[in-house]
């Protein structure tokens, strides 16, 4: 399977629906939210390095979202509404797994060498379609191959199509099934960070455990007294890593590219940390998207935290309930519509731009939007964006305010606040405050 273009498809009206991601899909679409060491279109890139890769959605209050996204991240405008050449349409949320793409390309040949090419391939898992083959041979000759026809899985022109059901596909509904998901996703990622000879490792008082078990990038120091213990899972380490003394790291974790680790921390296994990320205390099952700051003691477990959200001093969160009882959660201030998560620890799900004050305790399973500034010591267990303070009686951060803080912070790492970034901001603030 070589697809001359890969399209990843963000859809809404089902149950994988971008606005159960909350509170990542305010600012985000599904495809960039990171699982294991990798962004969900990062391991599709790497899997595919040559193909051109494109993103749709049939849903237009998502597509300042996307375009945010090819903003940030250098990708290609479609310019038109054809594609050419063999296709891959997959949806964003599929963590993509070395297993799911070899049944794939073993099912795409057997049926080319059955039935031809004259046909598109659509994968389903649990009946649903979750991806699409296309060779340019299958391409409806009077239409032309347009993206509106081929990113509709129910659409007439796949009512040829040849059908493969897969078992095991994982996939994200909610942001706690990227963490349910981390440990294994690391593991699959690490055939994407091949060993590589790196002094850092057999630094004086550097301790490796199963040091086959380790990938160290360029550029990376560990200094001495760290504990890098790969027993139970791969240890990756990006490029321009800093570990200070006196850390324990327990694999499977990944620490990303220009990350900090600070003197003394304990990073536990499904520990994934963003590039940028700058972490102390004690993390364990947790996700940095990137740009994090949790630089002071604390202990942080089974948690989201998303870009550029800082946590003082002191900040701690729990992770589990007295009862040992299902966390329930809530999106909104409407306490009556809660969901159960099916999980038993669930720390914090952190919008991005949240802030929490010294010694802030959230309790278990708290979702806070984004830019929300909390600093009551117990905050509620929703917090709204632009929440100034954290209880329902709380007043409004102001956008204009909100926004300019945005531009500080990120100016601050040499990025920039986008226009697609600002619209976004203002419409979430509209939707809650207007």
């Amino acid at each position: 399977m070589k697809p001359n273009t890969i399209i990843l498809l963000e859809t809404e009206g089902t149950a994988e629906a971008a606005s159960n991601l909350y509170p990542f899909n305010i600012l985000h679409p599904s495809f960039e939210l990171r699982c294991g060491a990798l962004r969900l279109f990062e391991k599709t890139q790497r899997q595919f390095p040559t193909s051109r890769f494109l993103c749709h959605t049939a849903t237009p209050d998502r597509e300042v979202h996307l375009a945010s996204f090819r903003a940030r991240f250098g990708w290609e405008t479609l310019k038109s509404s054809h594609v050419a050449g063999d296709i891959l349409v997959l949806q964003g949320n599929i963590v993509p797994t070395e297993e799911m793409w070899r049944t794939m390309e073993d099912d795409i040949e057997k049926l080319f060498t059955a039935h031809g090419l004259e046909h598109p391939i659509l994968f389903t898992s649990n009946n649903a379609a979750f991806a699409a083959y296309i060779p340019k041979e299958a391409h409806p000759d009077s239409l032309g191959t347009a993206i509106e026809i081929i990113t509709a899985f129910a659409a007439p022109f796949y009512q040829s199509a040849l059908r493969v059901e897969i078992a095991n596909i994982k996939h994200i509904c909610y942001l706690w099934d990227a963490i349910a998901l981390s440990v294994e996703a690391l593991q699959q990622d690490a055939r994407f960070f091949p060993p590589s000879k790196n002094e850092a490792l057999s630094a004086p008082g550097v301790f490796a455990q199963n040091a086959e078990n380790i990938r160290i990038g360029a550029g990376t120091t560990i200094a001495p007294c760290v504990v890098l213990d790969a027993r139970k899972g791969v240890i990756i380490l990006g490029e321009n890593v800093e570990i200070q003394p006196h850390v324990s790291v327990v694999g499977p974790c990944f620490i990303g590219d220009n990350a900090l680790v600070k003197a003394g921390a304990r990073l536990y296994e499904g520990t994934s940390l963003g590039e940028y990320s700058k972490v102390n205390g004690e993390i364990k099952n947790t996700i940095f998207q990137a740009f994090g700051n949790k630089q002071h003691d604390g202990c942080l477990g089974y948690s989201f935290i998303g870009e550029w959200v800082n946590l003082g001093a002191g900040t701690d969160v729990s992770d589990l309930k007295n009862n040992y009882s299902t966390i329930r959660v809530r999106f909104s201030a409407d306490k009556a519509h809660e969901i159960s998560t099916g999980a038993t620890s669930l720390g914090l799900l952190a919008g991005d731009h949240t802030k929490s004050a010294i010694n802030t305790s959230f309790n278990t399973g708290t979702i806070s939007g984004i830019s929300a500034n909390v600093f009551d010591r117990s905050p509620e267990k929703y917090v709204p964006s632009f929440s100034w303070g954290g209880l329902e009686t709380s007043p409004q951060f102001e956008v204009e305010k909100a926004i300019a803080l945005a531009r500080t912070v990120m100016s601050r790492r040499k990025r920039e606040f986008l226009p697609e970034e600002e619209y976004l901001f203002r419409q979430e603030f509209a939707r809650l405050w207007s």
